[in-house]
């Protein structure tokens, strides 16, 4: 086995092609999964990984890549990795971990957590468990790569859950229940806008702030910067439905933040695979109009000043009624929420009452650099 530090182009291309790799042919990636690969691992359309260090390895052996891996050093924190594809092969996994940790030790990490893909506000963690179908947004890693991380000392550092709400009637019951409040919400100072083009350079502003605010106290948290606010900003007006990234504002200024997305892995589905990216246009198009039946509430969240009180919860039924409205308007009529800590008690006692069921788990590991090995 040859471990190569990626800087050719026909390594970060080997390093890209990695994404199938240890999976079964039912799961192996298609034309949309190499797509969405590509946004993900290329500094061009990740702000995230032009401000962050990092280093790629793939690992080859007889002329084939077994396995990649990515580390990155955040501003603040522990290490993480990423990207993170490999044989079964115990061996295989402790080269490409050796190096993520050893390149991590020399920056004075002492922890290196992960999977990150790239970051905490991306895809992330290792599938334990699933009773769904493949959603978009939530890996479906196989079982041998937990396995074989454990092998290589590392723990779970955390459990990131996925609830899901497939029956719109028990959130409008909900709504019906909280109608009164959210009627009243002009007189407590409360309004829900949403993201349009016309006012792009506050929603910006908005979204970093908000991010930033609402999040900030969670496990693994990174901040993110004014260029990644304007990056999502800008995919969701241009690629998604109006409307599913909305705020709520007091007295004019913003105190909550919630986004839905289509899940994009139903509208490729029947796309023609031998197409390739002559599908984008189609697909952008389907996003637009949000065919699919299901979609994911990716981002819900309150200031900290407001948690716990009847504000917060004003707001978070208000963002939650006009993501559901839309989304059975489009034709959705399944929503999964996450990523969720498992120590997160108000926010899972939350979603139960909104009638969601928990149908994923995620683990993120983490293992000491403090000594070698």
């Amino acid at each position: 086995m040859q471990l190569v530090e990626v800087h050719s182009a026909l390594n970060h291309h080997r390093f890209r092609a990695g994404l199938g790799i240890g999976l079964d042919p039912e799961q192996r990636p298609d034309w949309f999964d190499h797509f969405d690969e590509v946004l993900r691992t290329s500094s061009w359309f990740q702000p995230y990984l032009q401000r962050t260090p990092h280093q790629r390895w793939i690992l080859r052996d007889q002329g084939i890549t077994i396995g990649r891996i990515m580390a990155m050093q955040p501003a603040e924190g522990p290490s993480r990795f990423g990207l993170y594809n490999c044989i079964d092969d115990p061996k295989a996994s402790q080269a490409l971990t050796q190096a993520a940790e050893t390149w991590s030790r020399n920056r004075s990490s002492q922890l290196l957590i992960g999977p990150f893909n790239p970051s905490i506000h991306d895809e992330c963690g290792l599938l334990e468990y699933s009773t769904y179908p493949a959603l978009y947004g939530y890996p479906q890693t196989p079982e041998h790569y937990i396995n074989n991380l454990v092998a290589c000392g590392y723990q779970r550092a955390k459990r990131l859950l996925t609830f899901l709400q497939t029956d719109e009637r028990n959130a409008s019951r909900l709504a019906l229940r909280m109608a009164p409040l959210l009627n009243a919400m002009p007189e407590q100072g409360l309004k829900l806008e949403v993201a349009k083009w016309s006012t792009l350079g506050r929603d910006i502003e908005w979204v970093e702030t908000l991010i930033n605010r609402c999040w900030s106290s969670n496990w693994g948290f990174e901040p993110i910067g004014r260029a990644e606010a304007k990056n999502l900003i800008l995919k969701v007006l241009m690629f998604l439905p109006k409307g599913v990234l909305s705020f709520v504002s007091l007295h004019g200024k913003p105190v909550a933040l919630s986004l839905g997305i289509p899940n994009a892995k139903e509208i490729a589905a029947d796309l023609n695979p031998s197409l390739g990216l002559l599908n984008l246009p189609l697909l952008f198009q389907r996003l637009r109009r949000c065919q699919c039946k299901h979609g994911r509430i990716a981002l819900l969240g309150v200031i900290p000043e407001l948690q716990g009180s009847q504000l917060s919860l004003i707001a978070s039924i208000a963002m939650l009624s006009h993501l559901i409205n839309k989304g059975l308007a489009l034709g959705s009529s399944s929503a999964s929420m996450g990523w969720i800590l498992e120590d997160n008690q108000a926010m899972i006692r939350f979603l139960k009452l909104y009638g969601g069921e928990q149908v994923m788990s995620h683990l993120i590991m983490a293992k000491s650099l403090d000594r070698p090995g």
